[in-house]
């Protein structure tokens, strides 16, 4: 099809820019909520330290501390240009939403100026130059942006350090949605889960890192460009639990994201519930569609409607619910946009939900497709991992072997290893990439837990950024999928 056929043709979407540029692809941008993209994968923002020491780095130089009796040492420059961060930072600043501009503006008046050239009419001339006037004030003010950008990385000290660029990586790589995560029972202290009173979030310290994240690539690339899928867990144990509660939660989720003094909703707001069948979660489902909606006043006279409270969170989502209880909502008018629950290769348990998530036209993410890591070279033909050891390469040890011996044991996860190897080798891709893209062949978005610094492409089976390609199989992005009859009937049969 010409490419003009194609635009022409409403019912065809135009690519998405950056998967079309990255990996050749024709898939369609995809909007989880009007206004709010999400990508082809997600991530999960596994955390690779404490959040507090994450947020106390710096990368701007600090001078030595001076010998006893000797000269200060001089400051160090603010920029070196042998240094690693001065090279990061150029190539930040080209992508930023400034210099685009900018590149757009010098192309528009030179444009206008050949136009200038070319005619006679004197009017037109006229016109052109207003239009060229106009384009140069456009200019100058684009240039002051990007002055004021290239000094904020001097004023930010976490601007330039590694993880901030591990995950301006994965966005330049096309993974815009992060989702906050962590370990959670019964891999982590019942105390963290259960200790609070409803007056702090559970993912309080991922939530902190993406927003500062977040915030800055607002500033960089312009709003929006990021995805920030936040949850809410709250204590129903707790004694005289109240949806009550939920709202000055959800304020706290907003501040540690956007920053105490926000008037900006949550992107989206996942509701974890611990006990669905003994604890009915609609009153507190009721609550956050009360914070999902904007408050309107109309006047009786003129008919015009004004926002006398804005929404909180523009989004809703569940994680883990059961088909009944997706279903339940829907009745009582709960707008649910998407649901998270386990469906990979090994596991099915949650094929009831899919199946209602398809019939109501609601997204599904999906975890755990890769095993929390074990699905990779590394394990084929490996001892299992132990828990009294770490590991790098897994999210967290304890929790993959528990999905080692729900799936039967080790020997059957080599099993498994060895299928995935055969298929990937078949198509020349990463074992990971066959995970995910059977997870996508299902109509879900698979969720990746972040890896970090060198080690960012680990997840999909690459050591590196890839020249102009990011480490991440192409063929994942693609509209049609790489695996073909006979491999879906060899993986179907695994769970």
């Amino acid at each position: 099809m010409e490419p003009d056929a194609e635009s022409s043709n409403p019912e065809v979407q135009a690519p998405d820019k950056t998967l079309a540029q990255l990996y050749k692809s024709a898939r369609p941008p995809v909007d989880l909520i009007p206004g709010l993209s999400l990508s082809a994968l997600i991530n999960t923002a596994w955390l690779p330290s404490d959040a507090k020491a994450m947020l106390a780095e710096s990368w701007i130089p600090v001078p030595a501390e001076p010998e006893e009796g000797a000269a200060p040492a001089p400051t160090p420059p603010a920029f070196d240009p042998k240094a690693v961060e001065y090279k990061e930072m150029m190539k930040r600043l080209a992508k930023s939403a400034p210099l685009e501009k900018w590149n757009s503006l010098t192309v528009q008046i030179k444009s206008i100026e050949n136009d200038v050239i070319r005619t006679k009419d004197e009017k037109e001339i006229e016109a052109l130059n207003s239009e060229a006037e106009v384009a140069r004030a456009q200019l100058a003010e684009t240039e002051t942006q990007l002055t004021e950008l290239k000094a904020s990385f001097y004023d930010d000290p976490l601007s330039l350090v590694p993880w901030m660029q591990t995950l301006f990586d994965l966005v330049d790589a096309g993974l815009t949605s992060f989702e906050v995560g962590g370990p959670l029972f019964p891999h982590t202290t019942l105390s963290s889960l259960f200790g609070s009173n409803n007056n702090t979030s559970f993912y309080e310290s991922s939530e902190r890192v993406l927003g500062v994240f977040k915030r800055r690539c607002d500033r960089e690339r312009g709003p929006g460009k990021v995805q920030v899928l936040a949850r809410l867990t709250p204590n129903i144990f707790q004694d005289g639990y109240s949806p009550t509660l939920i709202e000055p939660l959800v304020d706290k989720i907003r501040a540690n994201i956007y920053g105490a003094e926000t008037t900006e909703p949550l992107d989206f707001l996942q509701l974890q519930w611990w006990d669905p069948q003994d604890h009915d979660p609609l009153p507190t489902l009721k609550v956050l569609q009360r914070l999902s909606e904007d408050k309107l006043d109309v006047n009786e006279e003129s008919g015009e409607v004004a926002i006398t409270e804005p929404k909180k969170i523009r989004g809703l989502g569940f994680v883990d619910f059961p088909a009944r209880s997706v279903l339940s909502a829907i009745q009582a008018g709960v707008p649910v946009v998407a649901v998270q629950i386990p469906f990979s290769i090994v596991d099915r348990s949650y094929g009831a939900t899919l199946a209602m998530c398809r019939e109501y036209n609601i997204k599904v993410f999906s975890k755990d497709g890769l095993l929390g890591g074990l699905i990779s070279e590394k394990y084929l033909d490996a001892p299992c991992p132990e828990t009294t050891q770490t590991d790098p390469d897994l999210d967290d040890v304890a929790h993959c072997i528990d999905m080692v011996n729900n799936y039967g044991g080790w020997e059957n996860i080599q099993a498994l290893l060895r299928l995935i190897k055969a298929i990937a080798d078949k198509h020349s891709v990463k074992m990971q990439s066959v995970a995910l893209r059977w997870q996508i062949d299902q109509g879900t978005f698979p969720m990746v837990s972040s890896r970090w610094g060198p080690a960012c492409w680990r997840q999909f089976g690459f050591d590196y950024w890839r020249g102009a390609t990011p480490g991440v199989d192409w063929q994942l992005f693609q509209v049609e999928s790489f695996l073909d009859a006979e491999d879906m009937k060899l993986l179907n049969q695994l769970g």
